[in-house]
């Protein structure tokens, strides 16, 4: 059973590094109210502006950045120095572990969303999507699933 379908945004670096299996886990300084077994669209920013992928949420780890940079560095995907240019002085935050990835194809470009839903806007945090909502029935009528991460035998 599914725990619901959000929607963020990242930078194309980030993305490659998840497909590249590089990146186990999307930082946040907050927590989105959010459960394993959620599905996450990956919306990758402009110039791409496009979603490519999606993740099945493993577990959610909160608490001082520093203790999760000791505890998870090899598994973020991201420098000391991305890390720490993220979090700053912040006291808390959070990994967004991921257990599957898989991918969506073809991609759907942002102008394909909006000719969906009009309304749409790629989210700074995330957004949650509404079951049958137009552009959830798009992106999933593109999944599919990786040889070694299938995203769909789990859901």
């Amino acid at each position: 059973m599914s725990k619901g379908d959000i929607i963020i945004s990242l930078q194309q670096k980030f993305v490659d590094r998840i497909v590249a299996g590089k990146k186990a886990a999307e930082l946040r300084r907050r927590a989105p109210r959010i459960q394993p077994g959620c599905r996450v669209w990956i919306y990758t920013k402009a110039p791409e502006a496009v979603i490519s992928i999606c993740v099945i949420v493993d577990r959610i780890v909160q608490g001082n950045p520093k203790e999760i940079w000791q505890s998870h560095r090899a598994q973020l995907g991201v420098s000391k120095d991305e890390f720490e240019a993220y979090f700053g002085d912040t006291e808390s935050g959070c990994a967004i572990f991921f257990k599957e990835v898989a991918g969506v194809s073809p991609t759907v470009a942002l102008s394909e969303i909006r000719s969906t839903a009009k309304d749409f806007h790629p989210p700074q945090f995330f957004k949650r999507l509404e079951e049958n909502s137009p552009e959830l029935r798009l992106f999933r009528s593109r999944l599919i699933s990786s040889p070694n991460r299938d995203c769909l035998s789990k859901i």
